[in-house]
């Protein structure tokens, strides 16, 4: 695998460590996959795209959201454009709203929406 295979292999796993160790290789935090022909917006091709996509797994605990946060951070500080994972978050998960209540799920979906903002 390549390191942004790799990357996007972490960013799914939530694994911090790993996930700090490829960018700081020098893994591209822009790294973009072909997400194919069926329905491509809603498909988690970019690192931090995978971030948005993976939070919705009804399994994850408030440790591992934290995670998930932890590594938009990271990929954000590194250079990754939040624009594409806002847009799949808008898409999955709808309009944004500032003002609702700030549970973890809500702080990762923040983190990238202000940063496109």
């Amino acid at each position: 695998m390549s390191a942004g295979e790799d990357l996007l292999d972490a960013v799914a796993r939530h694994d911090v460590a790993e996930v700090t160790r490829l960018l700081t290789s020098g893994a591209d935090p822009n790294h973009r996959i072909d997400p194919g022909e069926t329905l491509p917006e809603w498909q988690p091709n970019t690192p931090l795209r995978m971030v948005v996509f993976r939070i919705s797994d009804s399994l994850l605990d408030d440790e591992d959201l934290a995670d998930f946060e932890a590594i938009a951070e990271l990929l954000l500080l590194s250079g990754a454009d939040p624009n594409p994972a806002r847009a799949l978050a808008e898409l999955r998960y709808g309009p944004f709203d500032p003002s609702a209540d700030t549970d973890p799920f809500r702080r990762v979906v923040s983190v990238v929406v202000t940063a496109a903002s």
